[in-house]
């Protein structure tokens, strides 16, 4: 996004010798209600990819907060699960598959390690970025979540207060439906966004809810993920989500569409409670 950057999540940056930046997360969970969910979750994870990378490019002077940006792949592996919440972390400039990245390593207050996160963008440059985007978003069918029909909370493994995301299966395949009621303050507990399409980690909560629906609500953590975003989901506008996993393993994975267009990849790692 371009513009100023409204709060911060991290502080106390410190650049290091090897131009790494070490940081401090915010324990106010009233401002940054995601967090105080279990670290491992894929919804926080997705919204520190966002938070903590800005922000260190901002202490290492790199941030150009005229030009739009925009995530497009990310992968995290967790560790342990008996862990706190977000503390500290040190984000690095890094080079993967040959291509410019960044990554972040996390740790709660006792000094254990949450997750290792990993991802690239890309920066508008040149593009008329907001006329570019009302092309798509006036090309996309509006529906609303009131009069939509979603899968069962157990189903989707919802805690108190989270909204559903996903209609009820058919065969390996389902419909979705992100808007501003259902995916944003004060309709949703703790998801946020640009209120410009579906971000980052509404997607991965989408992919965690269609994750427990095809395994018909059993319990389980994710415990690592991959991510790849090709063309940005719409707010309001009805989606599909298609498994491309075997079925065998610990992975699930999916493919997230919209007008006819493989927007989003998603590979979650899995295990059982």
């Amino acid at each position: 996004m371009p513009g100023a950057h409204d709060g911060a999540f991290t502080s106390e940056h410190a650049v290091t010798e090897d131009g790494s930046v070490t940081f401090a997360c915010s324990q106010d969970f009233a401002q940054w209600p995601w967090a105080a969910l279990h670290p491992h979750h894929p919804g926080p994870i997705q919204s520190l990819s966002y938070w903590a990378s800005v922000e260190c490019a901002m202490a290492l002077g790199t941030w150009d907060p005229d030009k739009w940006s925009a995530l497009t792949w990310t992968r995290w592996a967790c560790g342990e699960p008996q862990v706190g919440s977000y503390a500290s972390g040190t984000y690095r400039r890094t080079v993967i598959e040959g291509k410019e990245s960044f990554s972040i390593d996390f740790a709660d207050a006792k000094g254990r390690h949450i997750c290792r996160l990993d991802g690239r963008g890309v920066i508008f440059r040149t593009r008329d970025f907001e006329t570019w985007r009302s092309g798509g978003k006036d090309a996309a069918p509006k529906s609303g979540s009131d009069s939509f029909i979603f899968a069962d909370d157990v189903l989707l493994d919802l805690a108190k207060g989270e909204r559903p995301f996903l209609a009820p299966l058919s065969g390996e395949r389902t419909t979705g439906l992100i808007d501003a009621a259902n995916g944003m303050p004060p309709g949703h507990p703790w998801l946020d966004g640009s209120g410009d399409h579906v971000n980052s980690a509404h997607l991965a909560e989408a992919a965690r809810q269609f994750a427990s629906l095809v395994r018909s609500g059993e319990p389980f953590r994710v415990t690592g993920a991959e991510m790849t975003f090709r063309h940005y989901v719409e707010l309001g506008s009805p989606f599909e989500v298609e498994r491309t996993d075997t079925g065998e393993g610990d992975a699930v994975g999916m493919v997230v569409r919209q007008s006819g267009r493989d927007c989003t990849s998603v590979t979650y790692s899995v295990a059982p409670l």
